[in-house]
């Protein structure tokens, strides 16, 4: 054994008392490489208290991601001078309920969250705070979700001779300095959005939001989708909403939520949108693996809530885009009469009954006049 690594007889033997080391096992070898890694970074005990609450790969991690202290609610509570239901009802609505009031289960650093989140609910009540409070929750565990989905199909991605012990638990240090500084990354994002959608906040304060909103699903999703396996369908639809997110935002449009197989799009403009729209129906007749896209959309006023929208236009489109073929967006008559006919075509297919909506309503099926350029799709 060389200075570098002294020898750890005495650490060896302790950890084989904790059951994580076992000298006669068949991966002893690899076993002793991963723990002589993590004694250059922890002490026993802390060796075996992260083995119990993960994996022994995954104690690595907590080199460079150490978690906080933890206090109960009731010890948050007292500090902000609340009641102590207060306190649980923000926590549950971020996603982490809290089951026992006393006991430390929550990082002491959320104090100061809370606070924040108190004084929105000064500004402007409890009850919207704790709407906004759920839409962080989620919007915070789907960019997790997303984030473990892509860490998992790295690790997967590994040739055998590479998972060892010791380059599992590399991998998991790895990722979680990703993680660390991903974070410093949805702060800049969060901080850039309002300054990029200023008309979009005067509209909502005037509380007279209209905007171009618009649905593109996959044809005959069922079939198609019963005809791949389960990695090849994630896969796709994986590859559906990326590209429909960043054709959307190509073109001064958004991509709001994917809903299985149906893009929900908004826009302040209809022309921006239309052009989204058709981009993301030419995206889907080059890709390899999905199914034709239709779509519709729609113009007019609707409710904004916890980042969604609400209202008979949305029921309105949502049918609509029943009604347009394979390949084809149709729009509605506010949004034809608003698009330049120099860069439209527009072809009237009439009044369409459309399920849940009251009055028949005019469609119109609309044509770049300028073909829109969509991404180079590659699997």
């Amino acid at each position: 054994m060389d200075a570098e690594h002294p020898p750890r007889t005495e650490e060896l033997t302790r950890l084989q008392a904790s059951g994580l080391y076992d000298p006669l096992d068949s991966n002893a070898a690899q076993r002793r490489e991963l723990l002589e890694y993590l004694l250059d970074r922890f002490t026993v005990d802390e060796i075996v208290y992260w083995a119990r609450l993960t994996s022994i790969w995954g104690v690595a991690a907590r080199a460079v991601d150490r978690p906080p202290p933890f206090v109960s609610a009731r010890h948050i509570a007292a500090r902000m001078g609340v009641d102590v239901q207060v306190v649980l009802d923000l926590r549950s609505a971020l996603g982490f309920p809290v089951s026992d009031p006393a006991a430390p289960s929550i990082p002491e650093y959320a104090a100061d969250d809370l606070a924040v989140l108190l004084m929105g609910a000064d500004l402007y009540g409890m009850e919207e705070t704790l709407a906004l409070t759920r839409v962080i929750g989620w919007a915070a565990a789907r960019v997790t979700e997303a984030a473990r989905a892509v860490f998992g199909r790295s690790v997967a991605n590994l040739a055998p001779g590479e998972r060892t012990e010791l380059e599992m638990a590399k991998a998991n240090e790895a990722g979680a300095l990703a993680w660390i500084r991903a974070q410093s990354v949805m702060s800049h994002v969060m901080a850039e959005h309002p300054l990029r959608n200023i008309s979009f906040v005067e509209a909502l304060m005037a509380g007279d939001l209209r905007v171009a909103l618009g649905f593109v699903d996959l044809v005959s999703f069922t079939s198609w989708s019963e005809s791949l396996s389960a990695d090849d369908l994630s896969e796709a639809l994986r590859r559906f909403e990326m590209h429909a997110s960043s054709i959307a935002a190509e073109r001064g449009a958004r991509l709001v939520k994917l809903i299985g197989d149906e893009a929900m799009l908004v826009a302040e403009e209809p022309a921006a949108l239309c052009s989204a729209a058709v981009a993301i129906c030419e995206m889907a007749d080059v890709d390899p693996v999905l199914p034709a896209a239709r779509g519709a959309v729609g113009f007019g006023f609707v409710t904004a809530r916890d980042g969604d929208y609400f209202g008979p236009l949305v029921n309105t489109v949502a049918r609509a885009s029943k009604v347009a073929e394979p390949g084809s967006i149709v729009a509605t008559a506010e949004v034809t009469r608003s698009l330049d006919p120099t860069g439209w075509t527009t072809v009237h297919i009439g009044p369409a009954s459309l399920r849940g909506v009251g009055d028949d309503v005019f469609l119109s099926r609309i044509v770049p006049r300028r073909p829109q350029v969509a991404p180079t799709v590659a699997r």
